[in-house]
């Protein structure tokens, strides 16, 4: 039985899904609500150059982050999500149609390249990233079959234990925080 029985109840929340998918919307929302602040693993993933961190960092990272009381992550590295999720108290997939998210994710990052917004480990979204073979646009869709694969796997992995599951489809993620 979960710990919690709502989303509102739970201390420790994980929100996993694939690109433009609202991880990081509902994560921003939930902690403003909290007064934390979001534990973004992109953040910790990503070094100079869109270079992965090694894993080992990259894990000690999040488990620092991982020691507070309360904490909202957003991400969906397999490390991690391997590592941690049994820890949070309800882990929320966010899992809208890809014509929902493409669409997000192509305004997202185009508003990043016009901006010249930096994103983590000090790195900003240039032509190639854009277009090119390692943009997220084609990534989001190289990896949907596979992430939505691995978190069907967490999800059955997790039924049984003490942390609440949430699935939704829904396009608008704010609606778990009614």
């Amino acid at each position: 039985m979960p710990r919690v029985n709502s989303l509102a109840e739970a201390d420790r929340v994980w929100i996993v899904g694939g690109p433009g998918c609202g991880k990081s919307t509902l994560a921003r929302e939930l902690a403003e609500r909290r007064g934390i602040e979001p534990v973004t693993l992109d953040a910790f993933f990503w070094g100079p150059d869109w270079t992965p961190v090694p894993t080992e960092e990259f894990l000690a990272h999040v488990d620092g982050e991982l020691a507070a009381d309360r904490w909202i992550v957003d991400g969906q590295f397999a490390a991690s999500v391997e590592a941690f999720a049994h820890r949070a108290d309800c882990v929320v997939w966010t899992d809208p149609p890809l014509r929902v998210t493409w669409p997000r994710l192509l305004r997202r990052t185009l508003r990043r390249w016009i901006r010249r917004e930096e994103l983590w480990g000090g790195v900003r979204e240039t032509l190639w990233t854009v277009i090119g073979p390692r943009s997220i646009l084609w990534y989001a869709v190289k990896v949907r079959v596979s992430q939505r694969l691995a978190n069907q796997e967490l999800f059955d992995q997790l039924r049984g234990t003490d942390v609440l599951l949430l699935h939704t489809r829904d396009s608008d993620v704010r609606s778990l925080l009614e």
